[in-house]
């Protein structure tokens, strides 16, 4: 009996070794497991960070125009890049019932310090065409009106319509060198019956 209790004991303390060795070990994996998903709750977390930073760079940039000539309401107004010509007449509060419709292109795609001119009926100058010694504004002229320009035929003008919607509007007049089919000789020839705004 005396040799049996000590085996018991034994029996007994091995036992509780087990149980509490498959406790420690259940226990742990739960926290590796609970680790791992609180490390990929963190990832997710910097994704969602990264891409809140990142969308307001994907919103289209706001660019300012001045609408004048004969609409309701003369102004400077803003408007998402890649707004056209009819949208800063309808800001404008739209045409007034003596505005020449026809010399306005209204789908001509507007740039950052645009000037819109709408003419009225009878009036000469037609929107897109400069208003200062009648030289043009290369900035916002039309494919017709860029090719009344001396050396510039309907490629050269559409050349230069795809030069400023890519690259924004023309900062002085030998900006036009960087388009494709305009070289030195081409620009002496012209240089006087443009004009940058």
């Amino acid at each position: 009996m005396m040799m049996n209790l000590p085996r018991k004991w034994f029996v007994l303390f091995a036992a509780i070794g087990v149980i509490s060795i498959l406790f420690v070990w259940q226990t742990k994996g739960g926290q590796e497991q609970s680790a791992v998903k609180v490390e990929a709750n963190s990832r997710m977390e910097e994704r969602k960070e990264k891409t809140k930073v990142t969308e307001p760079k994907l919103q289209s940039k706001t660019i300012i125009v001045d609408t004048k000539g004969a609409v309701h309401r003369e102004g400077i107004y803003e408007l998402q890049s890649g707004a056209r010509v009819k949208d800063a007449v309808e800001k404008a509060g739209g045409f007034l019932p003596e505005a020449d419709v026809t010399k306005v292109n209204l789908a001509q795609l507007v740039q950052d310090q645009m000037m819109i001119y709408v003419p009225k009926k009878g009036e000469a100058a037609t929107n897109g065409s400069p208003l200062s010694e009648g030289k043009i504004q290369i900035n916002i002229a039309t494919k017709e009106q860029l090719e009344k320009i001396s050396g510039i035929g309907p490629r050269k003008a559409e050349n230069i319509i795809k030069y400023r919607e890519q690259h924004g509007p023309f900062q002085k007049i030998e900006d036009l060198l960087e388009v494709d089919g305009i070289g030195e000789k081409s620009l002496e020839k012209m240089k006087d019956e443009i004009i940058v705004h």
